[in-house]
């Protein structure tokens, strides 16, 4: 074994989702000593918060130190910033998120050039395991009983407990001697010499020496680093992408139990409409917030939409400035508009009349029927469109990094995160990134 001291030493920035992957991946050569940062808490075994570990991810996403919470974002043209709220800390956003498991449409990555993907599947450690009935909430039930095409959903957890990307990757290897977990160290930017990566900046004013960086901070901070770091690699923080959604609240009747500790999501539908796939997420409940005790939610998301995407810039500060662009494609639009009537039909069905007693678009109390007309339905999409806390493909495959998930102009530095994605995956994205890495550490061994 190659001592410590001489071993090459890679970096991984960011231990969410991509991150814990490659910790263990790349660990598991004796000859490389990896240290893995994120500017978050750590998440320890047997120490893990009640939140994070329950059933309820509205709760975990409460969990304080767990997101982002000062991470603004303007989805569409019209609509004002709002709190975008990424995971944070160790477990990224595996930690906060709704636990649902989709691989998304193997054609997707064959069109990408990917034909490796099912050997990469193979080697992903996350589970998957259907909601129990049991556990099902009372939207979870009526949509099951509207729509014959819904599924329970497949979530990341064992006997009923979330798994996180901590838990399924880093926590086994955490003795090995090659490898150093560091929490709460923020990188203000890469160190660079000519054309190399040499190493980076943490914000405290640590600068740490490396062989070769890898950044995997997010489709929105990853980009926001390299951009302090004075890349000039075209493309970097364009593209920006995210699943738009239009989400429909629902005041359930008077004695239905939301059961607002509980499952929050245990059951999807998708339906193809036309040639674009379209998700039904159901909310059996919005959070234990006062006022909120008789209130769900059913959000339509367009799985494939056509527009080009936003952008991620930095501000004088350095910090990102987040511009989705969502539904700037007329065909988004159109395909979206056609997501909200089918959600409204199906709120239509026997079964949610018998547990819904109105259906609103807006805080100020405006109901669904103000949406019977075209020019209505649009310009609310436009105004209060949504999205699924996806943002992918900032930094594209073939535009920002090559096939080997290095940046193009660039020796010592790779991107390995949802932002190399040359398009949004079809599916929530947490497994799709968590094979982008297994695939990265496949091809890097491949290498070497």
């Amino acid at each position: 074994m190659t001592s410590q001291s001489s071993a090459r030493h890679w970096i991984v920035v960011g231990a969410g989702s991509a991150g814990c992957v490659l910790a263990n991946r790349l660990s598991a050569d004796p000859d490389l000593h990896v240290t893995l940062l994120d500017d978050g808490p750590d998440l320890i075994q047997d120490a893990i918060p009640a939140a994070v570990d329950g059933p309820n991810f509205l709760d975990a996403l409460n969990e304080p130190g767990r997101t982002h919470h000062d991470l603004l974002a303007k989805r569409s043209a019209n609509a004002e910033l709002r709190v975008y709220p990424r995971g944070r800390g160790v477990g990224g956003s595996s930690a906060v998120n709704a636990m649902v498991a989709l691989r998304g449409s193997e054609q997707q990555y064959r069109d990408w050039g990917w034909s490796d993907v099912r050997r990469a599947w193979d080697r992903v450690q996350i589970p998957a395991e259907a909601a129990a009935e049991a556990e099902l909430g009372a939207v979870d039930r009526a949509l099951l009983a509207a729509a014959p095409q819904t599924e329970r959903a497949l979530l990341t957890r064992r006997a009923g407990r979330r798994i996180t990307s901590a838990e399924a990757y880093l926590w086994p290897v955490l003795d090995r001697s090659n490898l150093a977990v560091q929490p709460n160290a923020a990188v203000d930017r890469l160190r660079i010499s000519g054309r190399r990566v040499t190493g980076l900046h943490l914000s405290d004013g640590t600068s740490i020496d490396a062989d070769h960086v890898i950044v995997a901070a997010g489709a929105i901070h990853t980009p926001a680093i390299l951009l302090r770091s004075g890349l000039d690699t075209p493309g970097i923080g364009q593209g920006l992408q995210d699943h738009p959604a239009a989400p429909l609240t629902l005041l359930l009747r008077d004695g239905v139990d939301n059961q607002q500790s509980g499952l929050a999501v245990g059951t999807l539908l998708h339906q193809h409409l036309g040639e674009n796939l379209v998700q039904l997420l159901p909310m059996n409940h919005i959070g234990r917030w006062p006022g909120t005790e008789r209130l769900a939610l059913l959000m339509p998301a367009l799985m494939t939409p056509s527009s080009a995407g936003g952008n991620v810039t930095i501000d004088s500060a350095g910090q990102p400035i987040v511009d989705f662009a969502l539904l700037s494609d007329a065909e988004d639009i159109a395909a979206l508009k056609a997501a909200v009537k089918f959600a409204l039909d199906v709120l239509s069905r026997p079964s949610f009349a018998d547990i819904v007693e109105m259906v609103y678009i807006d805080e100020h109390g405006t109901t669904a029927d103000a949406l019977a007309d075209d020019t209505t339905l649009q310009r609310w999409l436009r105004s209060r469109a949504g999205d699924y806390v996806h943002a992918s493909s900032s930094c594209a495959m073939g535009a920002v990094v090559d096939d080997r998930f290095n940046v193009v102009g660039y020796e010592g530095l790779s991107i390995c995160d949802t932002s190399i994605f040359p398009s949004i995956p079809d599916a929530n994205t947490h497994l799709p990134v968590t094979m982008a890495a297994e695939r990265f550490c496949m091809r890097e061994t491949m290498s070497t």
